[in-house]
Order: C-alpha cells, then structure tokens, then sequence
C-alpha cells in the first residue's frame, strides 16, 4: 500500500472522507447539468438494487445499456454513457471508459441511427417573413430572426441576452455574447439596413430598461413586463415556418437559427476557420460538416471533376452568341446589347468585348460579383 493510500484509509476519518468525496463531485460535475448526472447516477443505482448488483462490472454495465437500448435512441444511449461515466469514477471509482464491450455496443447501435437535424431557412425566406409579417404580431420573432441568424445564436444565448449587450450605432449594430456554452465571449453585427430598423423599432417599444433582459413578452403589439422564456424563444422558428407555410414544420426547432447561419455562410463560401470563429466552436468537427453540406462546395467538387471546356462555333464578326449558366437575374453590369434573363439564355456581346492574340480569342468581364472568362480556340 502506497503512503498516499495509507493516509486515506488510517489516517482520515470515514465521515471526512465521505464528506470530502461529496464536495469533490459538487465541483467537478458540469453545474449546469449536474441533476441529470445525478439522476441517471440514481436510476442506475436503483436498477442494480433491483437485480442485486453488488459490484459495478462491464458485464453489468452492458446488461444496463442494452436494456436502456430498446426505448433509447443511440443518442441517448451515449448521454448515459457519459454521465455514468464521470459519477461511477468520482462516487465509487469505478472507470468505465475502459469497458471496451460496453463501448463497442454502443458503437453498433450507432451505426444504424441517423440523427435529425433541424430544417433551415432560405436567404428568400428570411426576407420574406422580415418585409411581410406585420408587426403587430410578428416583431418580437423578427428581432429573435434577425440575431439569432446574424449571430448564430443558441436559445440559450437569446434567452440570456441583456439590454446591455447590444450597442446600437448609426450604420450598425454590435452585439456581444458574453457567456456561451464554450465559455468564451463572442461578438457580431447588423449591418443590414432593414434588419436595423427592425431591431431599432423592437428596442423604441420595449419598457424603461430597468428590464435588463432583451427579450421580453409582448400582447396585442403591446410590451408586457414578463422576460420571454427559453421555451417561447425556441418554438420561434416553428411559428416562422407556420406563417410562411413551410412543409414539416416540426421540423424548425429552436437550433434551426444557428444552423440557417452556418448553413448560409458555408455556402457562401465560408471555410472552417470562419465557421468556429462564427459560431464559437472549438471542434472543427461541426464546423466540417457544415462545409461538407454546403452547396457551394459540392459545385465547386464538382466544376473540378466534371468540368469541361466549353467548344463555341463563333458566328458572324460583329458579335458572338455564348450561353451563360450563371444567373437567373437581369444583369445590369453586362453590355446594353445583351439580354442575361434567365438560366442558360443566350448573351450577345458587342466584338469590342473581345481580345485576341495569335493563338485565342476571348471575353473578359465581370457579372454579378463574378468574372467570365471565355476563350475560344
């Protein structure tokens, strides 16, 4: 026996000891969710009273997952996992992370669960809901819209947020995040013109701010003295979805802010770096997943791997008709003879557009924030 160990077991009394492993477990576990580590603690405990269990074992503990498994999803099945985890090894010293058996199951049970995912909105959706809703109904779920997407916001995060947080100035408005989930402040803006005013108008109705949260209730247009609840807050999409008429709306969860974020700015081609720095989180694993998703990126893969250079019969010298796939919009910034109204519709370009040299021809100019190059051999 090790002198550590010899002090323990002689040295300290069972009343401190026991005393002393209860103040250790207060503050190693998770504050903010340390009753539902107690709580699966409990239930197992329960459970092994019930079929007699004297000692924690991999067998035992197998036995216990694979019961939970038949009305648990694998999601859930790693929750308890977890939590069992961290109170077996600070209430009993029992190490579970080294039941391979038990590991393995789980792993297996993983393999055939797909886990949902809360629907997004589109950028045309957005705008849709902020221009249309009237808001005598809708202005508070506007404001919870606007930050919620423009920050990436968790409910959590919504719900805490203060008057204090938000810095209005005339061309924008900062807004700071100072506790988050990963325990590190964040900050972000508006600087869209008509999400401003939004904003701007939501605060001009609120109450004296003696109020400190931002998000309060409001009935028939009218502000309330009630802070808005982390459970109002989070159906918000789900009401926004509701009003747009959107199929599965079940589907828009009070996560669907911070993924129509990272969705949005991953398909405007955002890379990971962008995507933690956005949404503060510290594993790159979520934030590969977004890329991954990203439709920007999948044509992008694709350009690479299907592309193809294009061949053109030039017609007559005085202008060349050429098909353009790149936008569905009237093109402003192309040439006054040409006609970009739809996808695939045919441009003509004046000869002066063209530069030449021994061996091409070409067209260089820019539209939509993209330039076109064309060149023919």
């Amino acid at each position: 026996m090790s002198t550590s160990d010899e002090d323990t077991s002689v040295c300290t009394p069972p009343e401190i000891r026991k005393e002393a492993s209860n103040v250790q477990c207060d503050q190693l576990l998770p504050q903010k969710s340390k009753e539902f580590y107690l709580k699966v603690y409990a239930q197992f405990k329960d459970w092994c009273k019930i079929k007699k269990v004297a000692k924690v074992s991999e067998n035992v503990l197998l036995v216990y997952m694979e019961e939970k498994a038949k009305n648990k999803k694998a999601s859930s099945l790693w929750a308890t996992f977890s939590m069992l985890k961290q109170t077996l090894k600070l209430k009993e010293n029992v190490d579970i992370s080294k039941y391979y058996k038990v590991i393995a199951f789980l792993k297996r049970k993983n393999d055939s669960y797909t886990p949902k995912k809360a629907a997004v909105f589109e950028k045309h959706q957005i705008t849709k809901f902020i221009l249309e809703a009237p808001d005598e109904i809708f202005l508070s779920s506007k404001v919870i819209l606007i930050i919620g997407i423009a920050g990436a916001c968790r409910t959590d995060e919504l719900c805490n947020m203060k008057m204090t947080d938000v810095d209005t100035r005339e061309d924008m408005i900062v807004i700071n995040i100072p506790q988050t989930k990963t325990k590190s402040s964040r900050k972000f803006v508006i600087m869209e013109p008509t999400w401003i005013d939004v904003v701007k108008k939501y605060l001009t109705k609120r109450p004296s701010p003696d109020m400190a949260r931002l998000f309060i209730g409001f009935r028939g247009g009218k502000p309330t003295r009630q802070n808005m609840g982390h459970n109002t807050i989070s159906k918000t999409p789900y009401k926004i979805a509701q009003y747009l008429q959107l199929p599965n709306v079940d589907e828009f969860t009070g996560h669907t802010l911070r993924r129509t974020s990272a969705t949005i700015l991953a398909d405007m081609g955002g890379d990971i770096l962008s995507l933690k720095r956005h949404g503060g989180w510290k594993s790159s694993m979520v934030a590969e997943g977004y890329v991954e998703e990203s439709l920007t990126d999948k044509r992008r893969i694709a350009n690479i791997i299907q592309g193809t250079p294009h061949h053109i019969n030039l017609p007559a010298p005085s202008s060349s008709n050429i098909l353009c796939e790149r936008s569905e919009e009237v093109c402003s910034e192309m040439p006054s003879t040409s006609t970009h109204a739809a996808t695939n519709s045919e441009i003509t370009i004046p000869v002066e557009n063209f530069t030449s040299n021994r061996n091409t021809s070409g067209i260089n100019m820019s539209c939509h924030n993209c330039t076109i190059n064309y060149y023919f051999k």
